[in-house]
């Protein structure tokens, strides 16, 4: 079972601001591997030089090592690092049947410092600042 850090503590760790993230508005695709397994994922909530916020439909142990990637057309930068906490959340579909998500907070591996800026100056562009 996941294990949870409490959103206070996450919050003080920070390295620096998080910026929402609109995907309607980016000709690319977030990717993530973890230990073997591939996702292709269009939710990333939110994103900083140290971390980002994903959800995906299942969830990863506390502790994983994951690496995440940005493409956009034939450019792509990715930043390694661990899964910090994991919480289940329920969304509610059209047909208003709730379907069981995995909200993450992931850490990057501050010993590479270039490719975590390059991801997240990457990302901006695809921020939507009225948010």
């Amino acid at each position: 079972m996941a294990q949870e850090i409490s959103n206070d503590r996450v919050s003080s760790s920070r390295g620096g601001g998080r910026q929402t993230i609109q995907l309607e508005e980016v000709n690319g695709t977030f990717e993530l591997d973890s230990e073997e397994v591939h996702f292709e994922t269009t939710v990333v909530n939110d994103v900083s030089v140290s971390g980002a916020g994903i959800e995906l439909p299942v969830p990863l142990e506390v502790g994983s090592k994951v690496d995440l990637s940005f493409t956009a057309g034939d450019w792509k930068i990715s930043v390694e690092g661990r899964v910090v906490w994991c919480n289940a959340i329920q969304v509610e579909g059209i047909d208003h049947t709730a379907t069981d998500f995995f909200r993450m907070g992931i850490k990057f591996n501050p010993e590479n410092n270039n490719e975590n800026v390059m991801f997240f100056m990457a990302s901006r562009a695809i921020v939507n600042p009225m948010l």
